[in-house]
């Protein structure tokens, strides 16, 4: 949001996190960022100090015939980078929008295709022997050390790292 000029108030909240089974990548983030602009809408609906303000919601998963959220372990690590080394995989955003003043709320899904390098295993221990891959979903940051192992992505960039600005921008021309 800052590189697009936007200095944002960050409000962390207490999101339940879990999915139903079977739903789909798309549906999953969705519904995870719906589920946290909601809470941070709930924290300030009431406040007069973010009159005017538009909640932003998102959520980012790593699809690859499963959701790949963040790794557990090194070990879960290893099995995120093995599954997609050599092939593609999906990386999809979803974002909820609220207006504050009215509660409407507007939500989109974004996805890339990233397709990976053929790595090796001792690539894949050197890697995960730093501190990236821990809190990424699909245990890697394209924006990183990582992005050396990216044969090239169809898509917006942007969504990979994590937060599709063009559709915002689309969605936010009405308040503008």
């Amino acid at each position: 949001m800052h590189k697009h000029g936007i200095d944002p108030v960050v409000m962390p909240q207490d999101t339940d996190e879990s999915l139903p089974d079977g739903i789909g990548m798309n549906e999953a983030v969705e519904m995870l960022a719906a589920a946290k602009a909601r809470a941070c809408y709930s924290a300030v609906k009431d406040d007069p100090e973010y009159d005017g303000s538009i909640i932003v919601g998102s959520d980012t998963i790593v699809w690859k015939d499963e959701i790949m959220g963040k790794p557990a372990d090194k070990d879960d690590a290893f099995r995120m980078l093995d599954k997609i080394r050599g092939t593609h995989h999906y990386v999809v955003t979803g974002v909820c929008l609220i207006d504050k003043d009215t509660g409407s709320e507007t939500v989109l899904s974004d996805v890339t295709t990233v397709y990976c390098k053929n790595y090796s295993d001792e690539e894949i221990e050197d890697y995960i022997s730093r501190e990236e891959p821990y809190d990424k979903a699909g245990s890697y940051a394209i924006q990183g050390y990582f992005g050396r192992y990216i044969d090239h992505i169809d898509g917006d960039y942007e969504n990979v790292v994590g937060l599709p600005f063009h559709r915002i921008a689309s969605a936010l021309e009405p308040y503008i």
